[in-house]
């Protein structure tokens, strides 16, 4: 198994592609030219090696060699979501405390100073902190090892292995670990990376696969859909395309089976950010079929009580600021997910849903209890109770339901406080107003009589 760095790997063979982006190629001796100037950057701005910095990646080249950089100075990076609003981005910097924060682009190469060749950096050092939103509505920082992604690296390559010229194709956000997995694999095997376009345009992206002759796509169910309803043409994919790994929501078997007479090998994941992505992947044999794969080589998976519980190298070592342990590890050392699933006759994982009320929307989690507190905090809002639908594109949509104080509540500016408040995948959709929220038994709210009662109430926030 190769370092995962990419010093290393422009030693060894600096004349192969390593990125592709809006028609150029780039060799891995091209990008580590920008690397060491990325890394001259940082040292003259005073960071040091395992500093913390806070980066918010997005689907381009200095995001990518930012990335390459901090990985070379053993520096954690700090990941922050492009969509994130102020309010959000400062909590999550005020738990982490990054010594530094990228927030330009990469200086010109002629500003480089000499760096001296890679240094060995510990499997345990901690790579990146990936944010994830848990059922609390708490963001929590998973600290992420080296050893992970390389254990994570090495699960794919058992079950999809890798053919000399193989090119993954980047559309996830590199700031959660669906994208950046694309990254640190790819690294690793000293494959390519195809940059798709910024925004997700299904039409950009289908010629972009054509045109670089994209081996590997992974997407959320959303964008699969959206591909597959592009007309005049329609996306037919190429024959050099042999996988498309699809997770990061509910795959609905109606799509699966579209997409298999369309002749997209699409193979079903399931992972999640503590496990630095997929834990579970299906063989090619099984595309188009149920179940979310099997479990893939290094990582072990058990049902407890219904929970999806999980072991293994890829494992992240704790939540900032914690160890393996508290409620998200059983005593004996497995993360508990949250997920509630089973296992098929065949082998595969089926996964039911959340045990909590954790919603997933276009592949992002909306944590309920996080939305409901900031609409609280509205004027004229008394109370709140967030829940979801079904979405035929979305997979789940995010409605709410409010108690109002009607002399003091305006639906104009809900609109105008939820841009300036909450990233736009948190935002309800919908909303109904009720004379008070009705609780169960323990005195908490009872989400399934609200959703009940909101039944033809729900208005589109926009035309409120």
């Amino acid at each position: 198994m190769h370092e995962l760095s990419l010093l290393a790997a422009a030693i060894e063979d600096p004349g192969r592609d390593c990125l592709i982006a809006g028609g150029r190629v780039w060799s891995y001796a091209e990008v580590a030219a920008r690397v060491r100037t990325a890394m001259a950057s940082l040292a003259d701005g005073g960071v040091k090696r395992g500093d913390r910095v806070a980066l918010t990646p997005e689907v381009d080249v200095d995001s990518i060699v930012w990335l390459y950089a901090l990985f070379e100075l053993g520096c954690p990076a700090v990941l922050l979501h492009a969509g994130l609003r102020d309010r959000e981005r400062a909590v999550i910097l005020e738990e982490a405390q990054p010594a530094h924060r990228i927030e330009v682009g990469v200086p010109d190469e002629t500003s480089a100073q000499p760096i001296a060749p890679p240094v060995s950096t510990p499997a345990e050092q901690t790579l990146v902190i990936a944010y994830t939103s848990g059922s609390s509505g708490t963001p929590r920082g998973a600290r992420l090892s080296r050893r992970a992604f390389m254990a994570s690296e090495a699960a794919h390559a058992s079950n999809l292995g890798w053919l000399p010229d193989d090119r993954w194709l980047l559309c996830l956000p590199p700031a959660h670990v669906g994208g950046l997995s694309i990254v640190t694999r790819s690294l690793i095997a000293r494959r390519c990376i195809v940059l798709g376009p910024g925004a997700f345009d299904p039409r950009a992206l289908s010629s972009r696969m054509s045109k670089d002759r994209v081996t590997l796509l992974s997407v959320v169910p959303t964008m699969l859909r959206r591909l597959l309803l592009l007309e005049d043409p329609a996306w037919t994919p190429g024959p050099e395309l042999r996988a498309v790994l699809v997770g990061g929501a509910p795959f609905p078997i109606e799509l699966r089976v579209r997409a298999k007479q369309r002749g997209v090998p699409t193979l079903a994941t399931y992972g999640c950010t503590e496990a630095c992505s997929q834990v579970t992947t299906q063989r090619p044999r099984q595309s188009g079929g149920s179940g979310s794969g099997e479990v893939l080589p290094g990582a072990e998976i058990r049902i407890e009580d219904d929970e999806i519980q999980i072991r293994g190298d890829m494992l992240m070592d704790g939540y900032l600021g914690k160890d393996r342990s508290g409620d998200s590890w059983t005593p004996d050392g497995w993360f508990r997910t949250g997920d509630f699933g089973s296992f098929l006759s065949d082998g595969q994982l089926s996964v039911g849903g959340r045990l909590d009320d954790l919603i997933v929307t276009g592949g992002e989690k909306v944590a309920p209890q996080e939305v409901e507190a900031w609409l609280e905090s509205v004027p004229g809002i008394v109370s709140a109770c967030v829940f979801s639908l079904p979405h035929a594109d979305w997979g789940e949509e995010v409605v709410a339901a409010l108690v109002i104080d009607s002399a003091r509540y305006s639906a104009q500016r809900l609109g105008t406080r939820l841009e300036k408040g909450l990233a736009p995948y948190k935002h309800p959709k919908r909303v109904c107003v009720l004379d008070a929220l009705p609780l169960n038994r323990s005195g908490k709210v009872d989400r399934v009589a609200v959703e009940g009662l909101c039944g033809g109430k729900l208005t589109r926030i926009s035309a409120l």
